[in-house]
C-alpha cells in the first residue's frame, strides 16, 4: 500500500472539512460549545453522585470517571475520523459510489475519511489532556496494557465502521445502522459490570463494546488479566477480518448506477 498516497488523500479531504468547518463559524462554535456543556455536565453528575453512593458496581468515583474518559476517547475517535460513513448512503443511492470504485484509491478509505469532522477536534484533546493527568502517575506495565488493549480498539471501531459500510452496500441502510452501534456504546459510559451476566456476554462476545470501551479503562486500572487481554488483541483481528471479507462480498453485490 502506497501510505504517502493515502495520506495526501487524507490530508486534502481534511482540508475540505476544515474549510467546510469555517465557513459556518457560529454554528461550528455553538455545536462544540453544546458538546462541551454535554462533558462536562456529565463529569458534574457524577461528581454530585459521590454524596449518595460510595461504589458502582465496586468502583470509586475517580474510576468511573476514568471509564467515562477512556470512552470519550474511542467514541471521539471514530466520529473524528470515520465521519464519511454518515454521507455513503446517499452516494449509494445516487449513484455517486460508482466514481469512488474507479477512482485509483482504495474506496473503503474514501467512503470512510472523506470527512473528517473537526468540530470534536476541541472535546478530543481536552479529553486527552484530562486522561493525561489520571495515569501519569500510573506503572509502566499499565499503560503497555492499555497501549495494546486500545490497539485492539482502534481495530475494532474501525471494524465497525467497515461492517456498516458493507451493510449500506448490500441494504442501502446507512443512517439507522450508525446510529444503533451509536446507541449501544452509550451503555459503555460506565463499566459494564453494571450490567447483567447476559448483557455483559452480549457486549463482549457478541457486539463486542467492552473490548473497546471498558477493557481499556481496566487495563490502566490493572484489572484486565493477561488471557483478557490476549483475548481482545485475537477477537479483534478477527472480526477486522471478518468486516473485510464482508465488504468484499458487498461488491459483488453492488448494481452499478449504469447498469
Amino acid at each position: 500500500m502506497n501510505w504517502k498516497k493515502y495520506l495526501i488523500f487524507w490530508f486534502k479531504t481534511s482540508g475540505l472539512s476544515f474549510q467546510a468547518v469555517i465557513s459556518t463559524r457560529g454554528a461550528s462554535a455553538i455545536f462544540i460549545a453544546g458538546k462541551l456543556i454535554r462533558f462536562f455536565f456529565f463529569i458534574w453528575f457524577l461528581i454530585i453522585l459521590e454524596d449518595r453512593i460510595e461504589k458502582v458496581a465496586g468502583y470509586t468515583l475517580s474510576q468511573l470517571i476514568l471509564f467515562f474518559l477512556v470512552f470519550n476517547v474511542f467514541d471521539l475517535f471514530g466520529q473524528l475520523f470515520f465521519r464519511g460513513i454518515y454521507w455513503f448512503r446517499e452516494d449509494v443511492v445516487s449513484g455517486n459510489f460508482d466514481f469512488n470504485l474507479i477512482k485509483p484509491i482504495n474506496p473503503l478509505v474514501q467512503i470512510l475519511t472523506v470527512h473528517t469532522d473537526f468540530l470534536d477536534l476541541p472535546l478530543f484533546f481536552i479529553v486527552i489532556a484530562v486522561l493525561g493527568k489520571y495515569i501519569v502517575a500510573l506503572p509502566l506495565i499499565n499503560l503497555f496494557a492499555f497501549a495494546v488493549v486500545s490497539i485492539s480498539g482502534i481495530i475494532l471501531v474501525t471494524a465497525f465502521h467497515i461492517f456498516v459500510a458493507a451493510l449500506g452496500v448490500i441494504t442501502t441502510e446507512v443512517d439507522h445502522t450508525i446510529m444503533i452501534y451509536r446507541d449501544l456504546t452509550t451503555m459503555a459510559r460506565f463499566p459494564i459490570d453494571i450490567y447483567t451476566d447476559a448483557i455483559r456476554a452480549i457486549l463482549t462476545f457478541v457486539i463486542p463494546i467492552a473490548l473497546v470501551f471498558t477493557f481499556p479503562a481496566k487495563a490502566l486500572l490493572a484489572l484486565l488479566s493477561l488471557k483478557w487481554i490476549l483475548f481482545s488483541i485475537i477477537f479483534s483481528l478477527v472480526i477486522f477480518w471478518l468486516s473485510l471479507k464482508l465488504w468484499h462480498y458487498a461488491l459483488t453485490q453492488y448494481s452499478s448506477a449504469s447498469s
